[in-house]
């Protein structure tokens, strides 16, 4: 079976860079996939991997009948190693396997291709022993980094390599995948595509996940509560993020469409357009008792937190710090 990019939803620009690198034979021996995690850029690295992999002669598709190809296929061609991560970081003793392998010429394909999912997990040490390969790779070689954290790559290895950016999906793009992939009815997609935040991947987790409703109700309850001061609600908010601290945008996408729906509410008294429309009777409880500047406000400091736990900030005390804030002039 042929391998192209047409499944891929959105990321026009990078599928066309891709194609034209590939019609015009100017390949690179390193790249760097950035961008959100689930936005597909790990899918997009394994079909580039096997058209560059392919002996059919093909331009932007695999064939899916030579020998490369079909041991691509069923997952065992020798020539495309994926380094997968099985602690907290990719250290040197890794990198060094992989400098050994690349040494060796391929067997079945035209190019040996490395990918690595979560490169920003490659220790400093371990991506100074990596810039001796980019800096004399094989001409047969090509290496990948994935990453949802370009600027924990060191500047020596960012110069090295061609770096591709993936963007988060329109709202559109992902109700129209979750319409087209899985059947779902109109309201359902539009609800998941809203807590998607324009991934992908993210709105697949949210469709399959039964935790959603349940902690989407335990936020918004603690919501309500914190705007009558309760010390309680604060508690329950600080509780629900640590628990989810591996997955705290969820819980912060969740807060920031809430206050949205009382925005909307409150300002346009529409009720036509709210996401959590099932919250209907609660948002229209609470929508009057916020000023239009204390939800702008609510909402710019959960996502002055959310770029602060992405740039590595103490997690607890950018927690403690937003609830203070939500609280005030409230209590």
């Amino acid at each position: 079976m042929t391998v192209d990019f047409s499944g891929i939803t959105g990321q026009k620009d990078v599928v066309d860079a891709l194609k034209a690198s590939l019609t015009n034979n100017r390949i690179g021996h390193a790249y760097i996939f950035s961008g959100p995690c689930g936005i597909g850029k790990k899918t997009v690295a394994h079909i580039l991997s096997s058209i560059l992999m392919c002996s059919g002669g093909r331009e932007v598709e695999s064939c899916g009948q030579c020998k490369s190809c079909l041991l691509f296929e069923n997952g065992s061609n020798p020539d495309y190693c994926v380094l997968e991560v099985e602690g907290s970081s990719i250290g040197v003793e890794e990198i060094r396997g992989l400098q050994r392998d690349i040494s060796i010429k391929p067997l079945y394909s035209q190019k040996k291709v490395y990918l690595i999912p979560e490169a920003e997990k490659i220790t400093v040490q371990a991506q100074n022993c990596l810039l001796k390969t980019l800096e004399e790779p094989p001409v047969y070689g090509v290496i990948i980094l994935v990453t949802s954290n370009y600027d924990a790559l060191l500047e020596t290895i960012r110069s090295r390599c061609v770096r591709y950016d993936f963007k988060r999906n329109t709202f559109d793009e992902v109700k129209g995948f979750l319409t087209n992939k899985f059947g779902l009815e109109y309201n359902e997609a539009d609800f998941i595509a809203s807590y998607a935040n324009g991934v992908i991947g993210r709105a697949i987790e949210l469709l399959e996940s039964e935790d959603l409703e349940k902690v989407r109700d335990r936020v918004i309850d603690a919501l309500v509560k914190l705007k009558g001061a309760g010390r309680e609600a604060v508690y329950e908010i600080n509780a629900l993020l640590e628990e989810s601290k591996d997955d705290v945008e969820s819980i912060l996408d969740i807060m920031l469409l809430f206050y949205r729906d009382l925005l909307v509410v409150g300002k346009y008294g529409n009720e036509n357009i709210l996401i959590n429309s099932d919250k209907k009777d609660i948002i229209l409880e609470n929508a009057w008792g916020f000023s239009m500047e204390k939800l702008l406000d609510n909402i710019a400091v959960i996502e002055e937190t959310r770029r602060d736990i992405k740039k590595n900030a103490n997690f607890q005390l950018a927690i403690e710090v937003m609830l203070m804030k939500l609280q005030e002039e409230n209590e």
